[in-house]
């Protein structure tokens, strides 16, 4: 966070949902787009910070594109939307991205970062990923640090997603209930967060496809935004 969004949102007297959305971004599509502005009109939020992913824990083996030229895409991509920030929260201290972050230490930052009282951070993620969160460091921990938005895909059951998480995590039945109407369906509520789910935001727009018509020289028109598709023509990305 920046010492500008500091100020702003320091200036705000009402409490801040902030969302925080992560991934490669190898390169930020119109699918990741999509979803956050999905999550957005459900969820009302006063910024979603877009962070790209130093070295992915489950990703060590994939090559990405540098880290300079992932987060310029993220940046590029959020341009058009005043509340879509660009985050360097994984870009060390070097800003080189090359260090190992996971998922539980970012949102400690957020939470250190946002802790005025009534605020809430939500943790924006694809239904794949969040079958797999049982193998994330201090996966358990990271459930009750912050709200979760699942953003689903046609085939998977929220069934499915509830089985994931340890029934010691989840509150009693009457024992926690939202104060209003919730924003999107409700997967579980845990002792002191809630897990969304968020459905209908399901696109075909693939990451990789897009870096293998880049390599071939075909267009990426309409599958990233026109200044991410200048973005990529110009720095010979993915060629």
């Amino acid at each position: 966070m920046t010492i500008a969004q500091a100020h702003r949102t320091a200036a705000k007297h009402h409490p801040r949902r902030i969302a925080l959305f992560g991934g490669s971004f190898d390169p930020i599509h119109s699918g990741h787009l999509g979803v956050a502005r999905a999550a957005d009109r459900r969820f009302n939020f006063d910024e979603i910070h877009f962070i790209p992913a130093s070295r992915p824990p489950h990703k060590l083996k994939q090559h990405l594109a540098p880290f300079p030229h992932r987060f310029a895409m993220v940046a590029l991509g959020c341009a058009e939307h005043p509340h879509f920030v660009p985050s360097l929260a994984e870009a060390g201290e070097d800003f080189s991205g090359t260090q190992l972050h996971y998922s539980v230490d970012t949102v400690r930052y957020f939470r250190h970062a946002y802790h005025g009282d009534g605020d809430r951070i939500f943790f924006i993620i694809g239904a794949d990923a969040f079958l797999d969160i049982p193998v994330w460091k201090e996966y358990e921990a990271l459930l009750g640090l912050c709200d979760f938005i699942i953003a689903n895909r046609p085939g998977i059951r929220p069934e499915a997603l509830r089985l994931v998480i340890p029934p010691e995590l989840t509150a009693r039945p009457g024992g926690r209930k939202e104060t209003a109407a919730p924003p999107s369906p409700v997967v579980a509520h845990l002792h002191c967060t809630t897990v969304y789910l968020l459905e209908n935001v399901s696109n075909d727009v693939s990451a990789t496809d897009i870096r293998r018509r880049a390599q071939r020289g075909q267009s990426v028109h309409g599958l990233v935004s026109s200044r991410v598709e200048e973005y990529i023509l110009k720095q010979g990305l993915y060629r």
